[in-house]
């Protein structure tokens, strides 16, 4: 396998292939216990088993914590305990419907295998290595902004000798108080977040990884099409040939498209159901409440949360786009120089074209730019209508 500097710095052979994008992604999951490491051994039983203990507990260890710190903590740190409680809600969900559909993710990976075997020219592995090297920037940036504020918070709690989200953990806190007690749940709480926030980030980077690796086999196509009728050294049959196997590509994208809007569909629209909550709350804590330093911890908390949807919906934008230009290039192609029975396939494939790839959140509304900017403005009206009832002077 090609070294991760080398991919994410272009450096290396030029033959690249599209599942290079998704090795980072699997990686992940393997090691946060989503994918079991052939043969099973004793250990990676256990640890499979700590995994998803953790991912099954964490709502109750996050929101138990809030309710029990509510009565002694100032109300900065309880608010900002409540936006970080506010994201593990959808996280056990989005965790499970992951797992229960990774083998159906190595499945798009087969059909991605055999289109890339369809484009050898240096052009086109040019467009390859774009989508590896920037799908793996997709997950660097994840990693990195999630990763800072996991390790900013931790510093910040140990600098003011607190716990960094107030959790409940009934086994260590029951111990009597002492430093032990006190370095035992930290050491926990922070582990504990870091695994939470390497899964989190994994879950949130497959959807915009994925988008972006149809979009350069939508562009790939769209340059195919655009050539057809233009090699003088291809007979009637030829041409045939290489627009039927443009519609069979076609159909592969689709039905990749459809796999992959499955998955994303159901946990995009469990981020969002909770993405304005938490703004608000991190917006409350900002403006009403904070400190200064409260004010750049949130904000180092807010990147993070906004990098969880914006890069699906940027390339969920994007793709109506590259979709967009298929059916032009179709149209422009040099088709009057194929036979009939071609020109009757050209008019079914630019029927077929004209329905753009989008991806809709369990049917309610689409996965783009235009959504998540309604859904930040939602969370701008309902800090507004707090603040408008005099939130603050409840200090």
């Amino acid at each position: 396998m090609r070294n991760v500097l080398n991919l994410f710095y272009r450096r290396g052979k030029d033959d690249f292939e599209t599942n290079e994008s998704f090795v980072l992604l699997f990686r992940s999951w393997s090691s946060v216990g989503f994918i079991p490491k052939k043969p099973k051994r004793i250990a990676d039983i256990i640890h499979q088993l700590i995994c998803w203990t953790c991912v099954i507990i964490c709502p109750y260890i996050y929101f138990s914590g809030v309710i029990e710190t509510m009565s002694y903590l100032p109300i900065t740190i309880v608010l900002a305990n409540l936006g970080a409680a506010i994201n593990c809600i959808a996280f056990p969900l989005k965790a499970f419907y992951i797992k229960a559909n990774i083998d159906r993710l190595h499945d798009v990976g087969t059909i991605f295998k055999d289109l890339d075997g369809r484009y050898q020219r240096p052009q086109d592995q040019m467009q390859i290595r774009d989508l590896v090297t920037n799908s793996r920037r997709i997950f660097a940036v994840s990693f990195i902004l999630c990763w800072f504020y996991a390790t900013l918070s931790g510093l910040v709690a140990l600098f003011a000798h607190e716990y960094p989200h107030g959790n409940n953990l009934p086994f260590i806190d029951w111990l009597p108080e002492s430093n032990f007690k006190f370095w035992l749940h930290f050491t926990f709480e922070v582990m504990f977040l870091q695994y939470l926030v390497q899964v989190n980030l994994t879950n949130d980077s497959f959807p915009a990884i994925y988008i972006r690796a149809i979009r350069t086999h939508v562009s790939l196509l769209t340059d195919r099409v655009s050539r057809l009728g233009s090699n003088p050294d291809l007979n009637d049959q030829e041409n045939f040939e290489e627009l039927v196997d443009c519609i069979v590509s076609h159909q592969k994208l689709l039905q990749i498209s459809d796999t992959v809007g499955t998955i994303l569909s159901l946990t995009t629209f469990f981020q969002f159901t909770i993405y304005a909550a938490i703004i608000c709350v991190c917006m409350l804590n900002m403006f009403i409440f904070g400190n200064a330093t409260t004010k750049v911890v949130t904000v180092v908390y807010l990147i993070p949360v906004f990098w969880q949807t914006i890069p699906t919906c940027y390339q969920a934008s994007m793709l109506e786009g590259d979709c967009a230009k298929l059916p032009l290039a179709i149209f422009h192609s040099n088709w009057l120089a194929l036979d009939k029975r071609c020109h009757k396939l050209i008019i079914y494939f630019m029927q077929r074209t004209q329905k753009e790839i989008s991806f809709t959140a369990i049917k309610l509304f689409q996965i783009n730019l235009r959504t998540n900017l309604s859904i930040a403005k939602f969370s701008f009206t309902l800090y507004t209508f707090i603040n408008a009832m005099d939130f603050g002077k409840t200090r």
